[in-house]
């Protein structure tokens, strides 16, 4: 069935399913994809949204989102290092053999199956714990998405906008990026919010890692110790996303929202957003160079295509994605 846009409820009339939690969206889209919802908000990228979105492409520009595997070094929190080797396999061919790679170790799209709800006990949809594994018959499993994540990007260059207004920004410390200070900067872009709509926020987190000491990125093994700013965690922030239609939303920084949080904070935006909402959340993306094109043509929207792993019972990919402008 084709998404009917007239039925979706507004934040403030979910949940719509008996049984589930405040603002929870279980069971918005049973018509459309029946009792196993494998998308939560991917279900708002459309086959007409798609073609919407190809014919923002004018120039053939590319841009990766992509950040070098093994880049954030040591891996962020204390994740398995990947460890690379060439294979020989004769005089002339090579194989490659990668070991310990954890899905997460640097730019990341978290699967539904990533984080629930500590208090309801509950992944997106209701699914519970025991239902969560690997191979065929997992719930939540990234594999799900591999043929359908692509639709109009939007980037909101939330750090451009404070460097061009004058404003104090050090995108490695605590710190938020407010709701009102997102809208503002759409504003300042001339862009708006189309329904089904990837949007990507620069917090300027990972080109200010990238310059610092190393005795410093060690330290952010730990998890109490990764700092950087990052947009609020707050109900309105969910609100806004999900009446708009906004089918994932990724950031430069590790946690979208901002870091340090308090894992035991029911208000943590992992919490209101991947189990209750079930709407993708990017870390460690790429956005640099992207936004300075942007802000040359004056273009914050393009196509955005993104291929998650094909790992029945994955709980995170790696985004492998691509910007085409």
């Amino acid at each position: 069935m084709t998404l009917d846009w007239n039925k979706i409820p507004k934040y403030s009339e979910l949940p719509v399913q008996a049984g589930a939690p405040a603002g929870a969206s279980w069971g918005v889209f049973k018509d459309m994809v029946g009792d196993q919802d494998e998308f939560g908000c991917l279900n708002f990228l459309t086959p007409e949204g798609l073609v919407e979105a190809a014919q923002l492409v004018t120039t053939g520009k590319t841009f990766r989102l992509d950040a070098k595997l093994a880049s954030i070094d040591p891996p962020l929190f204390g994740r398995a290092a990947l460890k690379h080797q060439i294979v020989k396999l004769g005089p002339f061919a090579h194989d490659d053999l990668i070991d310990n790679y954890n899905t997460q170790e640097g730019s990341q799209w978290d699967g539904l199956a990533h984080v629930g709800h500590f208090q309801h006990e509950r992944f997106y949809g209701g699914v519970t714990v025991d239902q969560i594994k690997t191979g065929a018959g997992g719930r939540l499993s990234v594999h799900h998405w591999a043929a359908k994540f692509a639709g109009r990007g939007v980037l909101i260059d939330a750090y451009g906008y404070r460097k061009a207004h004058g404003k104090p920004v050090d995108p490695i410390a605590p710190g938020e990026y407010s709701l009102s200070e997102l809208q503002a900067t759409l504003a300042w872009q001339g862009t708006t919010l189309q329904p089904g709509s990837i949007v990507l926020v620069r917090t300027g987190w990972m080109e200010s890692y990238y310059a610092l000491p190393a005795e410093i990125k060690q330290s952010f093994v730990h998890f109490d110790k990764v700092t950087g700013m990052g947009v609020e965690r707050s109900k309105a922030l969910v609100a806004w996303l999900w009446d708009n239609r906004v089918a994932a939303i990724g950031a430069d920084n590790p946690g979208v929202e901002s870091l340090p949080f308090d894992l035991s904070d029911p208000g943590a935006l992992h919490y209101l957003a991947l189990p209750l909402l079930g709407l993708p959340l990017g870390e460690l993306f790429i956005l640099a160079p992207l936004a300075e094109d942007c802000a040359r043509d004056k273009r914050y929207e393009f196509l955005l295509v993104s291929a998650p792993i094909h790992l029945e019972g994955g709980i995170a990919t790696p985004p492998n994605a691509l910007v085409i402008k």
